[in-house]
């Protein structure tokens, strides 16, 4: 994959892939370029895809082995391990800044989405980069994110949550609240915060109240890429050192369907 296939699309986030048809088997070479270039640019986006189930699964492949999502109401019907993002499956569109599946020991390395059915107008995703949140902060305030430990579960005010779901995934899972970045060496601040049960040291409400707080102080326009989908898009988020949310600002008689993949991280770590 030529360099000049990378085409930034900021220069804090994201970043446009050209030239790879998804549905195609993907080399070493440029498969290690591409989990490069998501570690650099946290975002990737992929226009004009059009993926059956096997493809789109082989072409996430190409970042790791793709992971079970605890959510099994909203698995594909024979693909385990594809979500679908759909609000007439009774889902609300998830506008709070997170990131993915922290109630587990290894959660996603990344987020993939894949545009299916897609609104007239709004419905965007928002990915917003936590490296720059992070570094953007007081050293003192940085200090005090680093002694931090979130206690992760699977969030309770979900009414839809099969209980096996929730004995599988429910388990408290302890993270830093700032993890470094594996490929890139970078510090990130890290939490989901409707899965963070509490901050240790904290009050369950305190916790909620500080990260709310922080979340309103870190993520600015200059650190967010927002992307507009069109049908056929494919968008790659790097879960190690992003949040993101969705827009919920398109008519609901209208369908927004994505299909969800996660890839599977390592233990987040501060070094």
């Amino acid at each position: 994959m030529a360099q000049s296939m990378i085409t930034p699309l900021s220069s804090g986030i994201g970043a446009e892939i050209s030239g790879i048809d998804l549905a195609q088997p993907i080399d070493a070479e440029t498969g290690e370029r591409l989990s490069r270039g998501l570690a650099e640019h946290l975002a990737l986006v992929f226009h004009d895809q059009v993926l059956t189930p096997d493809q789109y699964l082989a072409a996430a492949g190409v970042f790791g082995p793709v992971m079970r999502q605890h959510y099994s109401q909203h698995h594909m019907d024979g693909y385990e391990n594809i979500g679908m993002v759909w609000h007439r499956k009774g889902q609300q569109p998830a506008e709070r800044w997170h990131t993915d599946h922290t109630n587990h020991e290894r959660p996603p390395l990344a987020t993939i989405l894949y545009g299916v059915e897609i609104p007239s107008a709004g419905g965007a995703t928002s990915v917003a980069n936590m490296r720059t949140a992070y570094a953007a902060l007081p050293q003192d305030e940085q200090r005090r994110l680093d002694a931090m430990r979130s206690v992760n579960t699977l969030d309770e005010q979900r009414l839809d949550t099969r209980p096996e779901d929730h004995e599988k995934y429910g388990a408290p899972i302890i993270h830093p609240m700032v993890r470094t970045h594996p490929v890139h060496g970078t510090k990130a601040v890290f939490f989901h915060i409707q899965k963070v049960a509490l901050i240790q040291g904290m009050t369950p409400e305190a916790s909620k109240a500080y990260m709310s707080d922080l979340l309103d102080r870190m993520i600015r326009p200059e650190i967010v890429y927002e992307h507009h989908w069109a049908k056929g898009d494919v968008l790659v988020i790097d879960d190690r050192a992003t949040m993101h949310r969705a827009h919920g600002d398109y008519d609901r008689r209208e369908s927004r369907v994505l299909w969800r993949i996660l890839v599977e991280g390592d233990r987040p770590t501060l070094m």
